[in-house]
């Protein structure tokens, strides 16, 4: 596992807040299978929250590739977003 991200991150401290765990306790491979609020409602509203936080539009093709912080990460960056 790496090494958490931290609070300063602004992807995990949005992401920490759409399911309701602190961004510390979130590293680059949290994913819903190691957060249990991660569902697909969760899911939906992290796309959401997202696009509001760092201004982008994402597609239903972005939004099923998030499969965890990481890829997220990568595909905000791939829009042009410093994260």
């Amino acid at each position: 596992m790496s090494a958490l991200i931290g609070r300063e991150d602004r992807l995990a401290r949005t992401a920490a807040e759409v399911l309701g765990v602190t961004p510390e306790t979130l590293s680059e491979e949290s994913s819903p299978e190691t957060i249990s609020s991660w569902d697909s409602l969760g899911h939906l509203n992290l796309v959401m929250a997202l696009e509001e936080e760092f201004g982008v539009s994402l597609s239903a093709e972005d939004a099923l590739a998030m499969r965890d912080v990481g890829s997220i990460r990568r595909l905000l960056r791939h829009s042009g977003v410093e994260v």
